[in-house]
């Protein structure tokens, strides 16, 4: 199915790509990196800021377009990689996380970027209730994160994610893997996914293993708005991905499942290893 609009990235030279800049705060991030345990060249962890431009900064320019004064909520930030991004697009960024030792290690990272005073940092251990008014922010990020959220947890944590969404806001879910693949993405384990939670308990799983999230809370949670992947037949998702890279042998065929998904409600990025969708909150205008 090709798409009824068309959308397209603008180029963005790589000089505007985010840069280390602050010796100092380098110094500070790799010194809290390393007591840690972590490698601070590693690509997840200092070297993921050029992935995130790569990957997010299409996301927010196919979806979003201009975000310049944007209010965004990184929900889940990690070391805020894709905070930093969005910073470096304009956006008023606050980033949240559950680990503190993920805040710890985000902060010196923001301010080695230049970025310090520009991302609200906090570590939040329980995100059933977020500490922001109703309709904070126009752009909710939840990049590769909501396959962590407990379970149980889940659907009050989507409620909370709507609640602080603005009217005609957007909340772009990507890179989350699904608990519909016969994969694990992460632990790359075979049929995990499938597995009932019961037999982590029957044979005494002191860590249950890694399993991807169950797509449909996050369908039921935003069941009302207008999922943009399906108003436009994947333009923006193809147009997003075109940019980051993807080929195109692979992008037609993505239209192609989206297409056979369209009649079950499901959208193009719902079918793969991994989930992503993006969602306009209603704004009362019905404009897409």
């Amino acid at each position: 199915m090709q798409p009824t609009h068309s959308y397209s990235v603008p180029p963005r030279p790589d000089a505007n790509a985010p840069a280390v800049v602050d010796p100092a705060g380098d110094a500070r991030f790799r010194a809290q990196a390393q007591a840690m345990g972590l490698d601070p060249d590693d690509r997840w962890v200092g070297g993921y800021v050029p992935v995130a431009w790569n990957e997010v900064r299409h996301l927010l320019a196919a979806y979003a377009g201009d975000v310049t004064g944007a209010d965004l909520l990184e929900f889940g930030c990690n070391y805020a990689a894709s905070s930093i991004v969005a910073a470096a697009m304009g956006a008023r960024v606050t980033a949240i996380d559950v680990d503190a030792g993920a805040i710890a290690l985000a902060r010196p990272n923001a301010a080695r970027h230049g970025f310090g005073d520009r991302i609200a940092l906090h570590h939040l251990p329980d995100t059933r209730a977020l500490p922001f008014a109703d309709a904070s922010f126009d752009i909710i990020l939840c990049i590769s994160v909501l396959e962590y959220v407990v379970p149980g947890h889940l659907p009050a944590v989507l409620a909370e994610i709507g609640r602080v969404l603005k009217p005609g806001g957007l909340v772009i879910v990507s890179g989350t893997a699904s608990r519909l693949a016969p994969r694990e993405v992460h632990s790359g384990r075979w049929l995990v996914n499938y597995w009932p939670r019961a037999l982590d308990r029957l044979f005494g799983r002191r860590e249950p293993p890694q399993r991807g999230v169950n797509p449909l809370p996050i369908l039921r949670a935003f069941r009302g708005y207008t999922n943009l992947d399906r108003a436009d037949r994947g333009a923006r998702w193809c147009a997003a991905r075109a940019a980051m890279g993807q080929p195109p042998a692979r992008l037609r065929a993505a239209r192609t499942i989206g297409g056979l998904l369209a009649p079950f409600g499901l959208s193009i990025g719902m079918a793969g290893s991994s989930f992503s969708a993006t969602w306009r909150k209603p704004d009362g205008t019905g404009a897409v």
